[in-house]
């Protein structure tokens, strides 16, 4: 419970009481069986579900202090505790029990937060933040479960690899990719995969499609696993026959990846990183077609704090986890991007990410 124990020291240092969580209960509890985590300074935090989870909360939640509501009475099992109201109703409850006046939370639907502070009256302050800075520096377990969830992207891009051949269609590469991790361990997709060849290869979100693989041209594949919940992204770029100019492409994209990596450590800036791999690119001449960020942090969700971007505030710390995706779209031509999942140490990086059949 050391999320736990990190969130109240947060808490006391910003005058709270108490928080509500509506939207990280699976990085609190360990499930997403719950509605909500409330988290007093003093005191065990209380997880709130619905009846209809109870007990895959019990089986799964890390906080043992476990409310179920239902908003209809029906007949109790044995062994059920059933508040049968509204979840805004039993928040409510919960925080009034607590005696709590000063509450941080992460946000939620404003009509449902209206409806608690309309039953519980405090001082509320939507404080997202305070999670997410917890969320960007992974604990040695997260970091764990993350270099698992990268080992099972990596076994399906070595599938991936072994596919690529003309006449295949991306919704066949994909669904074996799929297939391949899923028999691995993943739990499903944190995203649809990416599978983009020819003219759809120019297209950064691109998905995969009935069309055919040919020669002469690239082929982006972004996939990623999931594993307890936690997330991984990797991209590779294959070539069918290329052109010198694709080629050129490829071996920038590559280029540019490794020169943002090169500054990666603790303590340097997001945008640092970012403008490594954008000023690689652009010496190259490609400036003007490398149209997104070069990455992105990875947790629970595909999408985290911090952010590689020319506007970026973000620091980087060691234990977060983050993507570097350098790429380049041209259209006519052929679009290529080089991704890989990596930790950030003292000193440089980890990889967690790792295709053996790819060069």
């Amino acid at each position: 419970m050391k999320k736990i124990e990190r969130l109240k020291e947060e808490l006391e240092r910003r005058g709270l009481e108490a928080y509500l969580s509506v939207r990280n209960t699976r990085y609190l509890a360990g499930t997403t069986a719950g509605k909500a985590v409330i988290v007093p300074v003093d005191g065990e935090p209380v997880f709130v579900c619905s009846r209809l989870e109870l007990e895959r909360a019990r089986r799964e939640s890390q906080i043992r202090d476990i409310r179920a509501f239902s908003s209809w009475r029906a007949p109790l099992q044995r062994g059920e505790r059933v508040f049968f109201m509204e979840p805004w109703q039993l928040i409510a409850k919960v925080l009034e029990e607590i005696g709590t006046r000063a509450i941080g939370y992460d946000g939620g639907d404003r009509n449902f937060i209206r409806k608690i502070r309309g039953l519980h009256e405090a001082s509320y302050l939507v404080a997202p933040e305070v999670i997410q800075n917890l969320r960007m520096i992974k604990s040695p377990e997260e970091l764990n479960l993350l270099r698992r969830s990268a080992k099972i992207a990596s076994l399906g891009m070595n599938r991936a690899a072994e596919l690529i051949e003309p006449g295949r269609t991306e919704l066949e590469i994909a669904a074996e990719i799929e297939y391949e991790m899923r028999r691995a361990g993943s739990e499903g997709t944190p995203f649809p995969t990416i599978v983009a060849s020819g003219s759809n290869s120019w297209l950064p979100h691109s998905t995969a499609t009935s069309r055919k693989l040919r020669n002469g041209e690239l082929i982006v594949i972004d996939l990623g696993a999931t594993f307890n919940g936690y997330a991984s992204d990797m991209t590779r770029t294959f070539a069918l026959s290329p052109t010198r100019k694709q080629l050129r492409i490829l071996q920038v994209v590559k280029g540019a990846q490794r020169a943002a990596l090169e500054r990666i450590k603790d303590g340097v800036t997001a945008k640092q990183v970012d403008a490594a791999a954008r000023k690689f690119i652009g010496r190259a001449g490609f400036g003007q077609f490398f149209n997104h960020g070069t990455g992105h942090g990875v947790g629970l969700e595909i999408h985290e704090a911090p952010s590689l971007y020319p506007l970026s505030r973000d620091t980087l710390r060691s234990g977060m986890v983050l993507t570097v995706e350098p790429g380049i779209y041209i259209p006519g031509a052929g679009g290529a991007r080089w991704e890989d999942t990596i930790a950030v140490k003292a000193g440089g990086y980890e990889t967690l990410t790792q295709a053996d059949k790819i060069l």
